[in-house]
């Protein structure tokens, strides 16, 4: 192994002997991680909302300041006329308008259950259908008071308060999107860093000519191999464990399982991201082709790894493909271990699976590569 330990320090050298290298590896995923932590969210604040009170009493006006108190929605007005809710919805100046009958309170005193429209823009499907239910969850509580507050209401509005589901959140007690979606941000971390150092940093010595100049020493093709994958190893998981203080310091995001678990878990997914840019570094010529061909791997790993959309709303044909995604294994591995503190003895398969396809594309790779250097 005495050749394998100079080759490793010679990696070493030379990665922290470009400054480029040193920028990607420890700046640019940070960045990443504090911009991308902050700006995706799938929580649905801030809706613009335009109120058209037709009703001018008491009540109405009580049930607008309910929407006005609320963080989810941003009151942009108050109007009485359609046609500047019309003009308004075009121009997106609001997003969702509240409109509230001429008649309310007096129907609401008869229980006649007086019914309140709302318009909604719907280009943004999944936004509209969260703000829509956000309505929904403003107007139910103010049913509750209404009903609580005045005891002569409480049977002509059903008596809402009768029977209350009282939930209890696990994992995510708040629901904060940033929760579910950080841990995701440190697998796609991971792997960008892997696949691109792997990939582009041999295809680099390629076209320096130092690979040909290792390729003529009396060093074994398994240990050029072991020099090249240890330090990248070695990187990768340094990034893993820089990348879950910085989410603990920041986001106050810690890991509720084993700690070894998940190092052990990255491991394994390190082990394939490794084998692919291998693989990559033997059909690419040039930094070039190694940069094309490794951003569509990380699409594809992406968008068919349940990070955006979740694999269950895919078509049947998609599902089926996701299985040859290690990021898909891993994800699922990743958020069970940071956020329920699950054991080894719930995510066994999605261990074996990420296991045999990391052995599988890690093999084909070097035995790749083996050829390439023959």
């Amino acid at each position: 192994m005495r050749q394998v330990y100079h080759l490793v320090r010679k990696e070493f050298r030379q990665i922290f002997r470009d400054k480029t290298m040193i920028v990607i590896l420890f700046v640019v995923p940070f960045i990443q991680l504090i911009i991308l932590g902050n700006a995706i969210s799938t929580d649905v604040k801030h809706t613009s909302l335009l109120i058209m009170d037709q009703d001018g009493t008491p009540m109405s006006r009580e049930l607008s300041r309910a929407f006005m108190h609320s963080e989810y929605f941003d009151v942009v007005g108050f109007e009485t006329e359609y046609s500047v809710v019309h003009e308004a919805m075009d121009e997106g100046k609001a997003k969702l308008v509240l409109v509230l009958p001429s008649g309310f309170q007096r129907d609401v005193v008869r229980g006649m259950q007086p019914a309140v429209q709302l318009l909604v823009d719907g280009v943004d499907g999944n936004s509209a259908g969260v703000a829509l239910g956000y309505v929904m969850r403003i107007l139910q509580e103010r049913q509750v008071t209404l009903a609580t507050s005045d005891p002569s209401l409480a049977g002509l509005l059903r008596d809402p308060a009768a029977l209350q589901a009282e939930s209890r959140y696990w994992y995510n007690p708040r629901l904060e999107s940033r929760v579910f979606i950080i841990p995701g941000i440190i697998a796609l971390i991971l792997l960008i860093i892997t696949v691109f150092l792997t990939s582009m940093g041999i295809v680099r010595e390629k076209e320096i000519g130092t690979l040909e100049q290792l390729m003529v020493t009396p060093i074994r093709a398994w240990q050029l191999i072991m020099g090249k994958v240890i330090p990248f190893s070695i990187l990768g998981m340094l990034e893993i464990g820089v990348a879950m203080s910085l989410v603990y310091v920041l986001f106050g995001i810690g890991v509720e399982g084993s700690v070894p678990l998940l190092f052990a878990q990255s491991a394994l997914f390190v082990l394939t991201t490794l084998g692919v840019g291998i693989f990559i570094s033997t059909i690419s010529e040039t930094q070039q082709q190694a940069l094309f061909v490794g951003w569509f791997f990380m699409i594809f790993a992406i968008l068919l790894s349940g990070f955006f959309i979740p694999i269950a709303n895919m078509p049947e044909a998609i599902q089926y493909l996701t299985y040859a995604n290690p990021l898909r294994y891993f994800l699922v591995i990743l958020r069970d271990i940071y956020l329920k503190g699950t054991p080894l003895s719930y995510i066994w398969q999605e261990s074996i699976a990420l296991a045999l396809f990391g052995t599988v594309v890690f093999s084909a790779a070097v035995l790749r590569f083996r050829q390439r250097l023959g």
